[in-house]
Order: C-alpha cells, then structure tokens, then sequence
C-alpha cells in the first residue's frame, strides 16, 4: 500500500439542492482503490470511503436504496433525530438482494448541526418478506440472529452524513475556515485481496493486526499555512475499533460531540472515538513551517477485549505564507441543548451489559436481542418525559452504549458527577474491574417522536451476537 498521498475528503453525494434533497446509494460488492492496492469489499458508489450526504435543518430527503448485494441490507442514520417509524431511520426496515427501498428523512428545522454518519444497520442476511418491514402486524418474525452489521460495516458500507455547517455558530471571523471531513476505518485484507468477513476461512479479528485508513487513504498528508485555523469533522466509521486520536504537539479545541454543539468549548491533548463516535473540533496550525502526526495512542477496552497500538494515521504538514492568527474560541457554542440536570425524572431504569466468558454471545439485561421478542423493558417511555438510565457493565471490557432517534446526557461515570457539556448518542461503559462493575447514568429527553427506539453496544459484533434491545415510546 502506498502511503504519503495528498489528503482528499471524501466525495461528497449530490446535495446541491438544499430542501428536497434525493440521493441513490448503490450497495454492491466492489473492487476499489485503498492506499494504491486494488481490494474487494463493499461500496456504496464505489468507494470504501461512502459519499458524504449534507443536509439542512429542515430539508426533506429522499435516499433510493438499491441492493446489488447477495444478502439483505438496509440504513441507519446515526444520530439523525428523525423519525423511527414508516420509511425513516427504522432499523427494522430489510432490502433483499435485487431490490430497492425509499427512505424518506424529514430532518426538523431545529435539529443541531454538526457531524452523523449513515452505514448498514442489517439484522441478519435474509429478509422476511422482499422489502417489506418488521413489524408486530406482521406476526412473529423471523429471528436475525446472528445480524450482518459488523460485516457490511467491516466491508466498506459506511459514510459521512453531515445537519447543515456548525462553523455558521462561532464568532464571525471563525465562520468560513477551511473545514475537513475525516473518516477512520480500518481494514484486514485476506491473501486473496479481500476485506476479511465472518465467513468461510476468513473471520474478523478486532484484536487482530489492521490498517488504520483515513478517507480510505493510508497515512495522507494534510496541508496548512503557518497560524491558519481549520475545522475538523472526526468520526469514527468502522464496525468494532477504538480510536484515541492524538496531534503530536496541539490540542483540539471541541466544538461539537455526536452531532451536538457543546454547551461550553474546551480543550483536548486526546479524544477517544470507540466505534460511531464524532467529535468537531478546531485545529489551529503552529507559527512556523514544520510537521506533525495525527495518531491513535496505544490503547486497551480491558482484559476481555482488545488492546491496540501506537499507529500514525495522517501528516499534518504545515507550510507556506503565514496567515494572520485567528481569535480563540471559548464559552458557550449557540444551540447547545438544555441541561436535563434539574429535569423532573418519569421513569428510572436499568440497564446490564454483560458477555459470555468465551467471548462469542452479548446479553443486555440477561437476554440476546431476537427480532421476534420484545423490549427488555415491559414498560414503554411516554412522549414529553425525561427518564435517567443506569447501565452496568459486567464484563471485561468497555462497551459503548448508543441509543437510536434521542441523543442523550451523561450524569456519572463510576459515580462521579459529570458536568453539562452537550448531548451525545454514544457513551463508553466502563469494564468491570476487582468485582466492580462499571456504571454509568445517562438521562433521556423523549421529545419528539414515538416508536421504538434501538440501543446496543456500537462494537458491531457485539450487537450482531446479542447486545441490543429497544424501548417503546408511546404518546
């Protein structure tokens, strides 16, 4: 593989309308270009690397879904706030190979801007009836078990998904800097020039050597003047990897987290993206001509996991004119949601995440997810509550809770109190350690839309083998 290449972000799909917007994604079995190495996987329009949707608060959009795959697929919008229910952000929804599906997004006028991410959320190869949707009106379903998310994840099917230009939110010198979209996955390619995926001879082994891309790119160089400040747009695409980013010698300043701006902006040496996560930070460039590395640190999720190390992902190389240096930014970003810390609590529940000793089966609440089985909750939530959660994590390892359709806010990790700094949709439970479990308290604001909301674990084959469930919302 060749390394060193100029950074490009990646394509983006055609958006140039800005409120009826309509996207074809073509899910096919692809042979494409990674680092100079031609490798087969999965695309949605050719490239490992998805094409980046932009859309603006408000915008109605139209996503044809063509399945040239030869099992069932279908789409998640991560952390979009739209509907779960008809043809929106419902994981229940199943595209058969040989056929197409419309989703339909209404994206509301006062949904946060920021950085999301669409990819497979496909609960298993085969779909109960061709195109048709899971429902309870169907009668008992087939049981997707295990699911083909970390596989098609694994493969390439995943992009960038981008709620109108968060840079519109800072100061008025900040508001038209350059602004990079970057998008970590990784890839274990098998002798035959494959990405590797749970069948046959090849499996996926998340604690197994792997090439940490960029944009598809291994190790590109990235280009700023002396003093110049650019927006970064950080997320993490891939099925099952952690990554702790690191700049040698800066420090992000976050502007935004999972889609969300932060109530207040602080400053950052490292971030931890574990799978589906994003940050949208500002790097400002040094004085002088020189160079740097954006890596991710060595790290461990804990003995029943994975450990990774130390590997450059891309050269920040700053040369050039110098450009005039731009104020910090500090406070509050516009549009940060209210703090939920004094909101009157409907409902406490709890949540346990727990592993078999071998590693291969995922429980939450002491059940695999079936997809003829209900919630683990026997109550549902009721629209216009805000509800706080506890979740445990028994096992040996961090596991990173998402919850689809609301985003969320962190009270405590391990009992220690968590200031308000924005929502997020992904948060890591810390392992268990000396007989201790990892706990931590989220609360959610159950605004806008009923149905049934997912949540799992966002390693890909955690949720695959068991560690997922949903919760009703009833009006």
């Amino acid at each position: 593989m060749v390394a060193g290449r100029p950074f490009h972000d990646p394509a983006n799909a055609d958006t140039s309308a800005t409120q009826r917007i309509t996207i074809t994604l073509d899910a096919h079995r692809t042979r494409f270009d990674l680092g100079g190495r031609k490798v087969w996987g999965e695309s949605y329009n050719g490239a490992f690397t998805a094409p980046t949707i932009r859309v603006a608060p408000g915008s109605a959009v139209t996503i044809h879904l063509v399945n040239h795959l030869k099992v069932a697929t279908n789409l998640h919008f991560h952390g979009l706030h739209v509907s779960p229910t008809g043809v929106s952000d419902d994981p229940f929804l199943c595209v058969a190979p040989g056929k197409e599906l419309t989703y339909r997004l209404a994206i509301p006028r006062n949904h946060p801007q920021g950085t999301f991410w669409y990819h497979s959320h496909a609960m298993g190869t085969t779909c109960p009836k061709p195109g048709a949707m899971v429902d309870d009106s169907m009668g008992p379903a087939p049981m997707f078990m295990p699911g083909d998310v970390e596989n098609q994840i694994f493969a390439g099917l995943s992009g960038a998904l981008i709620v109108g230009d968060d840079r519109t939110l800072l100061p008025p010198k900040l508001r038209h800097i350059t602004a990079h979209t970057l998008v970590f996955k990784d890839a274990q390619i098998d002798t035959g020039g494959s990405i590797v995926q749970n069948q046959g001879a090849s499996s996926i082994d998340s604690g197994a050597p792997t090439v940490r891309l960029v944009n598809g790119q291994l190790r590109p160089v990235l280009s700023m003047r002396p003093n110049e400040t650019q927006l970064w747009r950080l997320a993490n695409a891939g099925a099952d990897i952690f990554y702790r980013l690191h700049l040698d010698g800066y420090r992000f300043t976050v502007i935004g987290e999972d889609g969300t701006p932060v109530a207040k902006t602080r400053t950052a040496s490292e971030l931890l993206l574990p799978p589906g996560k994003r940050y949208d930070v500002l790097v400002t460039a040094g004085a002088h001509p020189g160079g740097a590395w954006l890596r991710t640190l060595a790290y461990s999720n804990g003995p029943q996991g994975d450990s990774y190390p130390d590997t450059r992902l891309l050269r920040l190389d700053v040369h050039g004119g110098t450009t005039t240096r731009l104020p910090g930014v500090s406070g509050a970003v516009p549009s940060a949601e209210p703090d939920l810390s004094h909101a009157a609590i409907a409902q406490h529940r709890r949540l346990v995440l727990s592993e078999s000793a071998d590693g291969n089966s995922f429980y939450i609440n002491g059940k695999q997810f079936m997809m003829n089985d209900g919630s683990v909750f026997s109550t549902p939530a009721k629209l216009g509550t805000v509800e706080e959660w506890t979740i445990v994590n028994t096992a040996g390892e961090v596991h990173p809770f998402h919850l689809h359709t609301s985003d969320f806010q962190v009270m405590s990790v391990n009992g220690v109190p968590q200031p308000y700094t924005n929502r997020q949709d992904i948060v890591p439970v810390p392992f268990e350690q000396n007989g201790k479990p990892g706990v931590v308290v989220i609360r959610v604001a159950f605004s806008d839309f009923t149905g049934r909301y997912m949540f799992h674990c966002h390693i890909a084959a955690h949720e695959d083998h068991g560690m997922m469930s949903f919760i009703n919302v009833v009006a």
